[in-house]
């Protein structure tokens, strides 16, 4: 008989011991996590559909697991004085669970101390630690499986390709649980389609996205939904003023929502002003002014801090004060305010081309641009999120009305947006413009310059269509024109391309006659 090596038997036992104590490790880091922060660590683990049977370790760590996440779906409070309540109310045979998690002070030490043994740290995100413990769940199943199945094969009594083809069937199995093991069928997206228009129906809207005060784009954008939009257009043509009344508009319409504004363009405290100027009507200069000659102004500025203040829990901005924003920073921030908040969130960019990347020294303007548009794409869908960008066209367009192939040499622009649409103000170009109007009627009357967004895509709605706002200045704020007027503006731009096509023409035919004398 051959001699058995001690060495490798060492190298054996060294090998199952390592392989316990990572099983150990990060069923105690997930345990210690969630002790630390139970609302964003819980719902990580449930939207994973992360349960106990995913802990291969101890009896202990499944324990104690199975318990915080009954509290969780019960919607209790996950804290010490419950967890120890409910452990010792529940009984595993002779002993209570309290006996077989370890006992109150390794329970009590859990939410006191819970990274105090080494290996154990905080973590921004758990889902490496999800994924890692799955896959070395399904690699130890498979080994076991095809060594249950490589015996059946040497000794059993069946046809050997039927043996085979239950193996095969076994590791598909585990395959498609591994893979796609959460992808839901299309009966459930009917469902949750079914749901979210009943919801609509009883706000009395013919839109399934989120609501604004513009209800003519909304029409035509079905709501903002969560999906990735793109406002653009020339220098100063308000696409950062834009972006801050999205911002309060969004947070100030839809109750259950949190917005995430990154306002890398304006510092916070101008982009606090402009929503203050914005939610009450306020002129801009005003707001941080610490003198005012007129109580009026003071009244509406204190109801206007307050009003805005109101909102604080679930209007987040964020501006460069803390360093520059990476991409790789924004998608972590939105993740963790998602699971925070645990409602629906909007995510507004101002501007997009002020987000960094890794490594963008070496990358051309367009090639970083695409790589911005698919990854703002991705959070959208992976997150489950609405994302709104501004990005700012080249200054020679700026002095036309902008087109859609304005774009066109930048493809993620143009094509990884669910709907993209210019704002311009013939103003800016033509003070003789008849896209101006006089405010009557009110003692500090002023000309109104007209804006139209230009909805160049959509992929679900109506596209090459034009809405009008007035533009108010003394308080920053955009006001949708009444579809008459709409209409009316339309048939205008028309006319006016008309009449120069038929200039341009007329022009054409006199130079042609001058080079026939």
């Amino acid at each position: 008989m051959p001699k058995k090596n001690p060495a490798k038997s060492i190298d054996v036992r060294a090998g199952l011991v390592g392989y316990l104590r990572e099983i150990s490790l990060d069923e105690e880091r997930l345990l210690a996590n969630l002790a630390f922060e139970p609302v964003v660590i819980g719902r990580q683990l449930l939207e994973n559909h992360f349960t106990v049977s995913d802990f291969q370790g101890t009896e202990p760590n499944r324990v104690l697991l199975a318990t915080m996440l009954e509290i969780i779906e019960d919607q209790e409070t996950l804290n010490l004085p419950n967890l120890i309540a409910r452990l010792t109310n529940q009984r595993q045979g002779k002993k209570t669970r309290l006996d077989v998690a370890g006992g109150e002070d390794r329970v009590r030490e859990l939410f006191i101390a819970p990274f105090s043994q080494p290996g154990i740290t905080m973590l921004d995100d758990i889902e490496p630690v999800i994924e890692r413990i799955r896959d070395r769940n399904i690699r130890a199943e498979a080994h076991k499986t095809m060594i249950q199945y490589s015996e059946r094969i040497i000794h059993g009594e069946k046809d050997a390709f039927e043996v085979l083809g239950n193996c095969i069937q076994s590791l598909r199995g585990l395959f498609l649980q591994g893979s796609a093991g959460y992808i839901r069928s299309l009966d459930s997206h009917i469902v949750e389609m079914q749901e979210l228009v009943n919801d609509q129906r009883a706000r009395k809207r013919s839109y399934l996205g989120l609501q604004t005060n513009f209800p003519i784009l909304m029409e035509k954008l079905n709501g903002f939904q969560k999906e990735f939009y793109l406002i653009t257009s020339g220098v100063g043509m308000g696409k950062s003023t834009f972006a801050t009344q999205l911002a309060w508009d969004l947070v100030s319409l839809n109750p259950e929502l949190t917005v995430l504004y990154f306002s890398l363009d304006l510092n916070r405290l101008d982009a606090t002003a402009k929503i203050v100027s914005q939610a009450v009507e306020l002129p801009i200069d005003y707001v941080k002014n610490p003198y005012s000659a007129r109580p009026d102004f003071e009244e509406k500025r204190a109801r206007g801090l307050q009003t805005v203040s109101e909102m604080s829990s679930r209007l987040i901005l964020v501006d460069e004060s803390n360093g520059r924003q990476f991409i790789d920073d924004i998608k972590k921030q939105v993740k963790r305010v998602r699971l925070e908040k645990g409602g629906e969130v909007a995510v507004i960019i101002d501007p997009l081309f002020k987000i960094l990347l890794r490594h963008q020294q070496q990358m051309s303007f367009n090639e970083k641009s695409n790589i911005l548009a698919s990854e703002l794409k991705s959070l959208a869908a992976v997150e489950g999120v609405t994302v709104i960008a501004t990005a700012g066209l080249p200054k020679a367009i700026s002095s036309r009305r902008p087109v859609k192939e304005d774009l066109e040499e930048i493809m993620g622009l143009l094509y990884d947006p669910y709907a993209v649409f210019f704002l311009y103000c013939d103003y800016l170009n033509n003070f003789d413009t008849p896209f101006l109007e006089w405010e009557w009627g009110k003692e500090d009357s002023f000309m109104i310059p007209i804006t139209e967004a230009f909805i160049a895509k959509n992929k679900m709605g109506s596209t090459n269509s034009r809405i009008f706002f007035r533009y108010f200045e003394a308080y920053s704020k955009f006001k949708e024109c009444a579809p008459q007027e709409v209409e009316n503006y339309s048939a205008m731009i028309d006319n006016l391309e008309r009449f120069k096509e038929q200039q341009s023409n007329a022009t054409t035919k006199r130079q042609g006659r001058q080079e026939e004398f």
